[in-house]
Order: structure tokens, then C-alpha cells, then sequence
């Protein structure tokens, strides 16, 4: 089915949203949401495989949350939260996005050209995320899996109470948190990180460092009561 073009305006959310699901059920592949104004909760909890939606503006919280399919892409700045609890499709923001991006995804990709808050990526628990430019605090805070990168510089506590997963640097990291330590990436894995730049056209030229769990948090001893302290 050709495309949809929907003006959200001054109308509600809901029914912005109730559109978009009436389009997707009709087959529709191509949508666009014209004139977003920063309006919260857009495009939440949507199906469909294959899907594209073009967000011609800037939007608000929430955007793209729960998703099990679609792609959103926004012409634009984002707010908190973009692409939180992805299950699959991608939310790709062609701008800056405030705190908590991508939090809880279960998979999929979300992808920020510019730079966003603090807490990205927490309790990430699959999926990729990629930040073209710096992160803010306490970013991938107890990330349990999954992949995370970030093109420009990392604020304090990055990767604090990490479980698993991989995250790559590739500016300055202020402080690392609780048991996540760094080392240099293997050349296979920077060739893994070079196809994924590539593949959402970012830069994959930079001095990357690699950060993971140190593993001290996993299993303790009452003995080792200081660990835990430092942590929290």
C-alpha cells in the first residue's frame, strides 16, 4: 500500500496514535508524521514489520517506546527516553535526544546522531545502541547485554554495576563506575564495530576503547562487604 501522511498539530496523542495503528493494520509501509512539535508519547508500542515512519520534527518523551517492529526516524531533536523498552525495529534520531535513551531495550537499534543525557542505555538488556556523540551519567548503569557505543565522550560512572554486554568509546571517558573496567578492543572486534558504524553512517575512525564488567559484583562474600560499598 502507498504511503500515509499524518499532521499531528494541535490534535490529541491518542489519536495521532490510534491513526498510525489503523494505517499499519491496512498494509501501509511508508507513514509520515508531519509537524510533531515536540509532542510526548508518539508512535509508542507499534507493530509491524517493515514499517518506516518519518517524524518531519522534533519530539518529546517517549518516542517510539515498546516497539515490536517499525522503524522511526526523526528529522529532528528527541526528548527523554526515545526507543525505551525496544523490543525490535529501531528508533534513528537525526539530532540531539535528552536523558535515559534507550533504556531497558530488549532489541533492536537505537541510533542518535548527536549527542543525549544522562543514564543512556540503562538496564539494556539486548540490541545496539549507538550515540554519534557524548553520553551523559551514569550511562549503561547495570546493562545486562547487548552493544553500546558512543562516538564522543563519556561522563562519570560509566558502565557502574554492568553485568555483561560490550560498550565502545571513542572520546574520553570522565570516570568508569563500580566494576566496569577498560581495555583495548581486538582487531576483530573493531571490525565488528566498523560494519555497524558504517552500516548507520557514522564515523568508525577513532581511538575506541573497550569497557565490560569486571565480574567482582557477580558473586561475593560477606568478607568482601567494601566492594559493595564503593559501589553503591
Amino acid at each position: 500500500m502507498g504511503g500515509v501522511t499524518i499532521d499531528v498539530g494541535d490534535r490529541p496523542t491518542r489519536e495521532v496514535n490510534e491513526q498510525l495503528r489503523a494505517a499499519i493494520a491496512d498494509g501501509t509501509t511508508e507513514i509520515s508524521l508531519e509537524d510533531p512539535a515536540g509532542r510526548h508519547n508518539l508512535a509508542v508500542a507499534l507493530e509491524g514489520d517493515g514499517v518506516k515512519i518519518n517524524c518531519n520534527g522534533t519530539v518529546g518523551y517517549f518516542l517510539g517506546a515498546l516497539g515490536m517492529g517499525p522503524d522511526i526516524e526523526v528529522h529532528g531533536n528527541a526528548g527523554w527516553s526515545a526507543g525505551a523498552d525496544l523490543m525490535s525495529g529501531s528508533v534513528t534520531v537525526h539530532g540531539n535526544a535528552g536523558s535515559s535513551v534507550a533504556a531497558a531495550c530488549r532489541g533492536g537499534a537505537v541510533v542518535i546522531d548527536g549527542d543525549v543525557g544522562a543514564r543512556c542505555g540503562i538496564a539494556l538488556k539486548g540490541g545496539t545502541v549507538v550515540i554519534g556523540g557524548s553520553v551523559g551519567y551514569m550511562s549503561a548503569f547495570m546493562m545486562q547485554t547487548g552493544t553500546f557505543v558512543i562516538g564522543g565522550d563519556a561522563a562519570d560512572g560509566l558502565g557502574d554495576s554492568m553485568y555483561a554486554g560490550d560498550i565502545f568509546v571513542g572520546g574520553e571517558v570522565e570516570a568508569l563506575g563500580a566494576d566496569a573496567v577498560m581495555r583495548d578492543p581486538t582487531d576483530e572486534e573493531l571490525v565488528g564495530l566498523k560494519e555497524l558504524l558504517t552500516s548507520v553512517g557514522h564515523d568508525p575512525d577513532r581511538p575506541w576503547k573497550h569497557v565490560t564488567s569486571g565480574g567482582k559484583l557477580h558473586h561475593f562474600q560477606k568478607e568482601q562487604y567494601e566492594l559493595w560499598k564503593q559501589a553503591f
